[in-house]
């Protein structure tokens, strides 16, 4: 069995995923990619345990935020990180459940979200 960590990329674009998912399994992370949230997760039937999720806030249907409280409903240690070229208002989110960790804005590098992951979700030792 593998012990690389899983990440959950949702992202409706499909060059943002694409781009993730090279960079993710390089650093030797296992990735799984939806476009949007689907009715699968809804129901709680998830193929992995993710340790992190990186989320788009603007998706079609449900934006980042309220994708990441219900993927915490059934994956309560999953880490959240939202990624978006427009932030939200951090201020107006302040006073509402913390279920995010981390904020990157479009475009980042390389060396960026893996400097997140990683802090996030350490790969085990070789």
């Amino acid at each position: 069995m593998d012990p690389s960590p899983w990440i959950l990329v949702i992202d409706d674009d499909r060059w943002t995923r694409e781009a993730l998912v090279s960079i993710l399994r390089r650093a030797g992370y296992q990735v799984t990619t939806l476009e949007r949230f689907s009715q699968e997760l809804e129901a709680g039937q998830f193929p992995e345990h993710y340790q992190v999720a990186v989320l788009d806030y603007h998706l079609p249907h449900l934006n980042g935020l309220e994708v990441a409280r219900r993927l915490k409903q059934f994956q309560p240690d999953c880490r959240i990180v939202m990624i978006s070229s427009e932030l939200p208002n951090l201020a107006k989110l302040a006073d509402q459940e913390a279920v995010v960790d981390r904020f990157l804005a479009k475009p980042f590098s390389k060396d960026a979200i893996l400097e997140v992951i990683a802090q996030l979700c350490p790969l085990p030792a070789s």
